[in-house]
């Protein structure tokens, strides 16, 4: 149960992440991106559950980490979904924040988890959680200066 749980947060994530980089361009796709969003933290929980018993104090702190990192980002993709721009309309730097974050957020668990699962250290586990946040906040940046 616990491998399935996995494949499917790791599939709804993958989902998330591609809807959610093409939802800054195509705002239809938000709901994608937000559907994504929710099943990957309700099976991301459910793994947590089910494979507790195996794993370390410093991996249980790491997934309840991303837990609720995962409900951050579920809470604000229906906002962005909420405050989807009608068709033909801009989006605005609120949407742009949103689906920018959980981009960011998405990319950065991607590596944090890769890292901690090659046993690469904790230096690259740091480094994985720090770039990301930091290269992402460029681009994101400068759409939400566009759109202010």
């Amino acid at each position: 149960m616990h491998a399935v749980l996995i494949a499917v947060h790791a599939a709804a994530a993958t989902v998330a992440l591609a809807a959610g980089l093409a939802a800054l361009r195509y705002p239809v796709l938000i709901g994608t991106h937000a559907v994504g969003t929710v099943l990957m933290g309700v099976t991301l929980a459910g793994a947590l559950w089910v494979g507790r018993a195996g794993n370390t104090t410093v991996l249980n702190v790491v997934f309840l980490a991303l837990l609720v990192l995962s409900l951050v980002m579920s809470w604000r993709s229906v906002r962005a979904w909420q405050h989807r721009p009608a068709v033909g309309e801009s989006t605005s730097a609120s949407y742009v924040a949103a689906v920018g974050f959980n981009c960011i957020s998405l990319v950065t668990g991607l590596l944090a988890i890769a890292a901690l699962r090659t046993d690469w250290g904790p230096v690259a586990i740091i480094a994985a959680g720090v770039l990301p946040t930091l290269i992402g906040r460029i681009p994101l940046n400068r759409a939400l200066h566009a759109r202010q």
